[in-house]
């Protein structure tokens, strides 16, 4: 059990095998880690135990109610390569460790591990300006690109949107990895490109950090590429008329709802693609399908509530 400045009481029993040192610190490194660390994009660090040890019982409350990490589709529905939340059985590893009395183990004393610096991709560097919520750029000769990764200079920043003309071909959420096409598939981009911020309020005992520019990588393909990638939105249930791939859905939801979607083609059973639940309108990212599903163009992308969905598409040339 916790005191109020959240230490551990010495007559507090252990009661679980569960330490710190041998199951904690990897869930925590594998699920956690690419927010929660100095300098990242979450309030408090938690990469070492005297880190986390005074936040036991709330990440334990969080992650049980799947409030953290930010993750609106719900587990079974679908499955995604981004998906960053926990399993069953690490969630139950969490809750058995606080309930155990939050035991270290016999490892080495903790030691925060280092940030590694961000690796330079090919391609164009597209940098926005500290305290900036928006940016726009021109790439004036039309470029083939393969992904993107996004480095915030600011931890306040939650989620960033961008945009080629106007029409939206991605998201980053806090946590995010870079994204990579398939191989062989490629976006095009030329004219104006446009970054949009989202930040947070800042927690009360955050420490004081001076924000550095943003950067957008476009990582730009080596080769002409064999498919084409692109977006498209439309309202759930309307007619398609291109067929392709579906490789990422973007449902477009206000802040509290909630939306099944799946693909309906005439004569043949329903595809589910997943289940969005109570989603926070900051941040509506792209959920990329670990399996993406031939999308012809007699199917529909029809959900259970009026919504608008954005889809990312390949298709040969």
């Amino acid at each position: 059990m916790l005191s109020a400045d959240g230490t551990v009481r010495a007559h507090d029993p252990i009661t679980t095998q569960v330490t710190f040192d041998r199951e904690i610190r990897a869930i925590l490194a594998s699920r956690c880690a690419s927010c929660h660390i100095a300098g990242g994009s979450a309030p408090m660090p938690l990469t070492t135990y005297e880190e986390v040890r005074p936040w036991a019982r709330a990440m334990k409350e969080q992650v049980l109610s799947r409030r953290m990490p930010k993750w609106h589709a719900a587990r079974g529905f679908g499955a995604f390569l981004n998906d960053p939340s926990l399993t069953p059985l690490e969630l139950g590893l969490i809750a058995a460790w606080v309930d155990g009395g939050l035991p270290k183990g016999s490892g080495a004393p903790s030691a925060p591990p280092a940030r590694v610096a961000a690796a330079r991709d090919d391609g164009d560097v597209l940098v926005v300006p500290a305290q900036a919520s928006r940016e726009t750029f021109d790439i004036r000769e039309t470029q083939w690109i393969t992904g993107w990764r996004f480095e915030p200079g600011d931890p306040l920043i939650a989620s960033a949107t961008f945009s080629v003309n106007a029409r939206s071909i991605g998201t980053w959420v806090a946590g995010d990895r870079p994204v990579v096409f398939p191989a062989g598939a490629a976006m095009r981009v030329a004219g104006q490109v446009q970054v949009d911020l989202q930040r947070r309020p800042a927690a009360d005992f955050e420490r004081l950090f001076t924000p550095r520019s943003s950067v957008l990588r476009l990582t730009v393909a080596s080769a002409d590429p064999e498919r084409r990638v692109w977006t498209e939105r439309a309202a759930c249930g309307a007619p398609r008329t291109r067929g392709g791939t579906l490789l990422a859905v973007r449902p477009i939801l206000p802040s509290g709802a909630s939306a099944r979607v799946w693909l309906q083609r005439p004569g043949a059973p329903v595809t589910i693609v997943g289940w969005f639940r109570n989603v926070d309108a900051r941040y509506l990212r792209s959920y990329w399908l670990a399996r993406p599903i031939d999308l012809s163009p007699d199917v529909r992308v029809q959900a259970d509530v009026p919504c608008e969905i954005q889809l990312t598409l390949a298709a040969y040339f």
